[in-house]
């Protein structure tokens, strides 16, 4: 098994390798112990970054909506790019998809979408991104399968999106529904001597990058930022790292490939960052 790669595992453990006991690779056996399904994305590439796909709660009282699941596809492109660049691997790329631009993509631009009713489905991918601005819900068989995913291997990283709110609710809503799925207590600080600030790239003098909007308030000072910083927290199974809960908009920070608005130093340490939580993800 540990020659296996993550995805192989994940396979595996969801029943797409095994073979019932009943059928026979003898004479006269329509089963070829050679022949695999029909080649997918899986095969195709060495990496594949989905968006899970959440119903976020209404919010009432804003003229904008919220930054939802399906916000900004273009930063999940700048990141597989620098993924591909820096590490030499075949990632799926975001079509039509530059920094910003389109605000919200649609289903069939992402690397792949998923729920949390597919178990079967979110076990072919080893990493799972979420992020959204509000809160959410998930019914009690949706939360049974999260928990089923992340205790069989899988790895999410779920970060805040805070824009125009000054509220931190959908990080809020992620660390209530792990500690209460894994117990109180579960969902701990991550400490910058932790690998996965060290993989790749060495982020342990800052830690986790924090991005947060600051609003002009006229020539004499600034508003306080939207969102809050919690830092680095994670959800620990054993030692392994399977939830990587940022409240600091990591994804912001890979839109902006030309350092418009948090400068080229936000944008290379939220890429490294993403690069470094990429990798722990695929070698635990």
């Amino acid at each position: 098994m540990g020659d296996l790669r993550r995805r192989d595992f994940l396979k595996f453990a969801a029943g797409a390798l095994l073979v019932p006991a009943s059928r026979s690779s003898g004479a006269g056996s329509p089963y070829d112990p050679n022949a695999g399904p029909e080649p997918t994305d899986l095969d195709q590439y060495d990496f594949i970054l989905p968006r899970v796909h959440v119903d976020e709660v209404a919010f009432r009282g804003r003229g904008k909506g919220p930054d939802i699941w399906k916000v900004r596809p273009g930063g999940d492109a700048n990141l597989l790019r620098e993924l591909a660049r820096g590490i030499r691997c075949r990632v799926k790329p975001v079509p039509a998809a530059v920094d910003w631009d389109p605000q919200y993509g649609h289903e069939g631009q992402f690397n792949a979408v998923v729920t949390f009713d597919e178990p079967e489905r979110l076990r072919q991918y080893p990493f799972l991104f979420m992020t959204g601005e509000n809160q959410y819900e998930l019914t009690a068989s949706q939360k049974t399968n999260l928990q089923d995913y992340l205790t069989a291997g899988g790895f999410i990283l779920m970060d805040d999106c805070v824009v125009g709110s000054g509220g931190d609710f959908f990080y809020t809503t992620c660390y209530r529904l792990l500690e209460e799925l894994f117990g109180s207590g579960s969902v701990r600080t991550i400490p910058r001597e932790h690998e996965v600030f060290h993989n790749i790239f060495d982020l342990g003098d800052t830690g986790l990058p924090t991005l947060q909007y600051i609003r002009l308030r006229g020539p004499t000072g600034l508003s306080p930022t939207h969102g809050q910083n919690h830092g680095a927290r994670g959800l620990f199974l054993g030692e392994r790292l399977a939830v990587f809960l940022s409240s600091g908009d990591l994804h912001c920070g890979w839109c902006d490939s030309h350092g418009i608005t948090w400068g080229p130093d936000g944008y290379r340490k939220t890429i490294q960052m993403g690069i470094n939580i990429i990798t722990y993800a695929l070698t635990h």
